[in-house]
């Protein structure tokens, strides 16, 4: 008698048991109201001209460098290589799912006024399975509560276990560069809507989804009012983009010139007058690094930074750049990036000041190099 108590006391239990936030079990599937054709999109081309030609019109967007630049350029260049087959052309969606939940990875920009909007947003806890608030793992299957990265065109919105969500459809098939892999995303039902465990106004770890795209839901209804039915979003990885970036805050294939100041990764101020040029980096998000060369005098930022022997990468998030270790290299140990005319945030060249601070660093470097030879010959 007792067991048999047990057991209906047990089965009672697991029946009122709240079913998670996210649970979209209940919810209809609902088909594209017409098919997508994937084979129509095309992926940015891996030539730097040519993706330095598809941004030629964009120059404006994100002026104040808040999107990570690798992440916006592969944007970009989907959208105006595929515009033909993008519905919306007023704003599209990048988010960033290499820095912790607690930072703004979630960017509606606004392709005619350039303007950025930066949000939170959870990914999902098949995504980040020891709940650090950091995304590791994604997939495109149905069950696995991954978050997917890729190319997505938003969809309708609708009513579900979250009102005014709003469907997403991918354009990234399996097999796709960088892990990219979304097309079950409306059969999985991941869908951006709004979550309680989503604070804008927070620097804390968010909560996690089931894959889906949360936000805050007092912004959740304002940004979906904006990009449903057409709007490109991009989900990537600022720490592994499509390709190095060719504009402001790109290190792409810059080279060693007499004279030249450093990379165009943004964090480093390259070399004043009669030094070496600056070495070409490796691939930089925003934030990102770029090596100066021997004789070159380098301004490296403290916390954050990334600085490797010749170079290399900084992810977003750190102020980075890439210090180069050579003989003669002054470097200039800076707490506060934005001493140096603010370049390591947003990619534009150092100001007039931090100039010459750096031409007199590399002149009395100069100085005792040449008094110390001098001693040696007498």
């Amino acid at each position: 008698m007792r067991r048999a108590l047990v057991g209906v006391l047990l089965l009672t239990a697991c029946a009122d048991a709240p079913t998670p936030v996210d649970d979209h079990r209940g919810e209809e599937v609902a088909e594209r109201a017409t098919p997508l054709d994937l084979s129509v999109f095309s992926l940015p081309p891996a030539s730097s001209a040519a993706r330095a030609d598809l941004m030629l019109g964009y120059a404006h967007v994100d002026p104040e460098g808040a999107v990570p630049r690798a992440l916006l350029e592969d944007a970009v260049e989907f959208f105006a290589l595929n515009k033909a087959h993008i519905p919306r052309h007023e704003r599209l969606v990048v988010v960033d799912f290499t820095p912790h939940s607690g930072k703004d990875r979630f960017f509606l920009v606004d392709l005619q006024s350039g303007a950025v909007e930066p949000h939170k947003v959870a990914h999902g806890d098949g995504t980040d399975p020891d709940n650090d608030g950091f995304a590791d793992v994604f997939g495109n299957v149905d069950g696995s509560h991954r978050t997917s990265l890729g190319y997505y065109l938003t969809g309708e919105i609708y009513d579900g276990t979250h009102v005014h969500s709003m469907r997403l459809d991918g354009l990234s098939p399996d097999g796709s560069p960088n892990g990219m892999a979304n097309t079950n995303a409306r059969s999985r039902l991941i869908v951006v809507h709004e979550a309680s465990y989503v604070d804008d106004a927070s620097s804390k770890q968010q909560g996690r989804s089931n894959g889906c795209l949360a936000l805050d839901p007092a912004i959740e209804v304002g940004v979906v009012d904006k990009i449903h039915d057409g709007t490109l979003i991009y989900a990537g990885r600022s720490a592994a983009p499509l390709h190095a970036p060719v504009g402001p805050a790109g290190a792409a294939g810059a080279a060693g010139a007499a004279g030249a100041a450093g990379a165009a990764g943004a964090g480093a101020a390259g070399a004043p007058p009669a030094g070496a040029g600056a070495a070409g980096a490796g691939p930089a998000s925003a934030g990102g690094g770029s090596a100066g060369a021997a004789g070159a005098s380098v301004a490296t930022p403290a916390a954050g930074s990334s600085a490797a022997a010749g170079g290399g990468a900084a992810p977003t998030g750190g102020t980075g750049a890439g210090a180069a270790g050579a003989a003669g290299v002054t470097s200039v140990h800076l707490d506060d990036p934005s001493e140096v005319g603010g370049c390591a945030t947003s990619g534009r060249p150092p100001s007039a000041p931090a100039w010459l601070a750096l031409g007199l660093a590399w002149l009395a470097t100069r100085r005792r190099v040449t008094r110390s030879t001098a001693t040696r010959r007498r």
